[in-house]
């Protein structure tokens, strides 16, 4: 109820019918057909690049719900995708520049968000987390920010005992691949999920040497085409 309250009075009730609009259609269209490829990294937690650095001005923090209405605020991230992720352990990076946010990222440390899983989570590996959900503000790309962030990152989740971190990236998305690798990740498998009318099918081709973390994410994304 409170989110709807939050969509009526941030919408008003043409912005609400034409967001439910705009979702129905999104929903049907994914329904019938839906094609993704993704990129699967993986890292040591001790081996992420620490030469990165977030530029002056700028700090990370680990955030709670009541930074959702700043995220929303800021079109980084919405209500809804943003109570989810929380209600399923997610914790929540923002970096700020004043008090205003310019990138954010979750970490989750039990199960992580794929389409390719049944019910839309995969397990994890023990002492393995995943980076998910990177937005950076279109105004702020560029800067070397979601490399700093997640050295960062890496140093907390190194320091609670996680030794391994895995992120997929779009195939398409040849920024967030540079700087995924310019962090120090390296690529393990690609992954092809395709949806047509309701019957799936995932394909995984290995990438990387098969050794260490590697493996274990590995036959983990080899799972998901069981």
């Amino acid at each position: 109820m409170n989110r709807w309250r939050r969509a009526f009075v941030r919408h008003g009730v043409t912005g609400c019918l034409k967001l439910a609009a705009r979702y129905a259609a999104q929903t049907l269209s994914a329904a019938l057909y839906r094609h993704e490829r993704h990129i699967w990294y993986v890292a040591s937690s001790s081996a992420v690049n620490k030469d990165c650095t977030l530029p002056e001005g700028l700090n990370l923090q680990r955030s709670g719900r009541e930074y959702l209405d700043l995220l929303s605020n800021s079109k980084l991230y919405g209500w809804s995708a943003g109570e989810t992720f929380f209600a399923e352990g997610g914790d929540l990076w923002i970096v700020l520049d004043g008090k205003r946010a310019v990138f954010c990222c979750w970490v989750f440390r039990e199960r992580m968000p794929t389409v390719a899983a049944p019910g839309g989570w995969k397990d994890l590996p023990a002492k393995t987390v995943c980076i998910e959900g990177v937005v950076t503000d279109a105004g702020y790309r560029g800067r070397g920010i979601a490399p700093a962030a997640w050295a960062l990152i890496a140093h907390h989740v190194d320091k609670e005992g996680m030794q391994t971190i895995t992120m997929k990236v779009e195939a398409g998305n040849q920024s967030m691949r540079r700087a995924v690798t310019k962090a120090g990740f390296h690529e393990v498998a690609m992954m092809d999920y395709l949806s047509v009318g309701g019957i799936s099918r995932v394909q995984v081709t290995p990438l990387g040497n098969g050794a260490g973390e590697d493996r274990n994410i590995l036959m983990e994304v080899q799972k998901l085409a069981a």
